[in-house]
């Protein structure tokens, strides 16, 4: 079973699947929804895989908080 990915609309205040999505500009998406055909930006962030070994010199960064309002499943 593969799951449709989607995401809430803040202009029709619905869920929606993601229909295409594009990078706009340095470090943005552009994501359109459907069927309502209207498009979301966001930042599109590299995401890494972090060493499991316990010995590791990792030094962890806070990200930015997504927007309010937009929820993904």
């Amino acid at each position: 079973m593969n799951p449709t990915k989607t995401m809430m609309c803040g202009r029709c205040h619905a869920l929606r699947w993601v229909e295409d999505w594009k990078e706009n500009r340095h470090e943005m998406m552009s994501i359109k929804l459907g069927p309502c055909g209207h498009r979301v930006e966001l930042p599109a962030r590299l995401e890494w895989a972090v060493p499991s070994w316990p010995d590791s010199q990792v030094r962890f960064l806070h990200a930015r908080s997504a927007r309010a309002g937009i929820a993904t499943s």
